[in-house]
């Protein structure tokens, strides 16, 4: 079973906003069976809209369309889709009435304009939106299912888990799809898919994506038996080892959070090139003061001094970016924080800044977990930016390595470049 995406919004031709809903629509399909296998960004105007749904319609018997069904002058989508196939727009009674209770639970008159919410193609079937006020719709066109669906994504996501994929299931006797996800870090795709391909020989019926990201690569594998399934993601994961963090939708912060939590430890930060980003992923999640102190961004030698007592000899002789100053500002903020843990980087993140004995991307990455200290030279590419993103996930994941493992590492500096 092949479908086709028509993601409508001129805002999507310009770069102001990211196509997600394409994606979470194809991932839902994907665990019904049903494969995407063209999306395309049309913008707002009538003639675009009913051109890329004429083409979808002679290849495909499901068409999904996202978008330009708001209030406004912009939102075309259901005239398009109205006069492409020859019917009449009306005004869907019960979604109109919801749309007047939702004004009037809020106080306020209902502007004339917000009517047009209610107004579907003629004979089209309703969903009704959950956390919104547009509905979705299915309609029927010589042997072709097109289903209409808002385009802000909290709303297409209700729609999609509330109505969408029951009606499909039941609509197409598709074969459903179970899925699994392993999350790595410090992987290398091109570096390991030659063994996972090696590794699914002995499960034919098992499929496997890679999508890598600054935040790691998540591996999700696909497949009809979900015994079959399981024994397939058991065997990568023994592959793979301690770079396999997760098989939940959880991030590396998240999972570090838990470790800390599991062990009754807390953890501080002592940052410079990466400026308090490492703090930030580890306050992103829900309930880090249990764990969290705080941090020390320490950008100037002068603060690294003051705050956090690095030696004037070390800034001298080794400079800024370097494993003994990164060692002193771990020191340095366990006294200040009387943390268990800590975290500490130095580096250049560029553009400027480098030299040929330390290029911009140097990091020197700091761990500490009571008394064992593990101190890392890292060499990252990319903008500024990227440079210290990867820095920061990088010291979360140095982090999760030391706390789970047996203690006897004392201090340890390794290079990777």
């Amino acid at each position: 079973m092949h479908c086709e995406l028509i993601a409508v919004g001129n805002e999507l031709l310009t770069g102001r906003i990211v196509d997600t809903d394409s994606a979470l629509i194809a991932r839902r399909l994907a665990q019904i069976g049903i494969r995407v296998n063209r999306v395309v960004s049309v913008g707002d105007e009538v003639e675009f809209i009913q051109q890329a749904l004429a083409e979808s319609l002679v290849r495909s018997r499901l068409i999904f369309i996202t978008g330009g069904l708001g209030p406004t002058s912009d939102d075309r989508t259901r005239e398009a889709v109205a006069g492409l196939l020859n019917r009449q727009l009306v005004k869907d009674k019960d979604t109109l009435n919801k749309i007047q209770r939702l004004f009037q639970k809020r106080g306020t008159l209902m502007p004339k304009l917000a009517e047009k919410q209610a107004v579907i193609p003629a004979n089209a079937l309703i969903f009704e939106n959950p956390v919104g006020m547009v509905p979705g719709m299915a309609l029927e066109h010589q042997g072709s299912l097109i289903i209409l669906l808002p385009g802000v994504p909290q709303e297409l996501e209700a729609l999609l888990d509330g109505a969408i994929v029951g009606f499909l299931k039941k609509r197409f006797s598709t074969e459903v799809f179970h899925q699994a996800l392993i999350r790595t870090f410090s992987l290398v795709e091109s570096q390991i898919a030659p063994k996972i391909e090696r590794c699914l020989k002995d499960f034919s019926d098992v499929r496997v994506g890679y999508y890598p990201s600054v935040a790691g690569l998540d591996l999700i594998f696909t497949g009809p038996d979900q015994n079959s399934l399981k024994r397939c993601v058991q065997t990568v994961v023994r592959l793979l080892g301690r770079n396999v963090y997760t098989l939940e939708e959880k991030n590396l912060a998240e999972v570090v959070g838990e470790l800390l939590r599991r062990q009754g430890l807390t953890v501080a930060t002592a940052e410079s090139c990466t400026g308090g980003l490492v703090g930030d992923l580890i306050t992103g999640i829900p309930g880090s003061s249990d764990y969290y102190l705080g941090g020390v961004i320490a950008y100037a030698n002068e603060v690294k001094q003051n705050l956090l007592g690095v030696s004037s000899v070390t800034l001298k002789k080794y400079g800024a970016v370097s494993s003994q100053t990164v060692g002193e500002m771990l020191r340095g903020v366990i006294n200040i924080t009387g943390a268990d843990c800590a975290v500490a980087i130095s580096g250049i993140a560029g553009p400027g800044g480098g030299t040929r004995m330390k290029p911009v991307g140097l990091v020197y990455i700091g761990t500490q977990v009571r008394k064992r200290i593990f101190i890392q030279k890292q060499l990252f590419s990319g903008t500024r930016e990227l440079i210290k993103e990867r820095a920061a996930w990088s010291a979360l994941n140095q982090l999760r390595q030391l706390l789970i493992v047996p203690p006897g590492m004392k201090k340890i500096e390794t290079k990777r470049q």
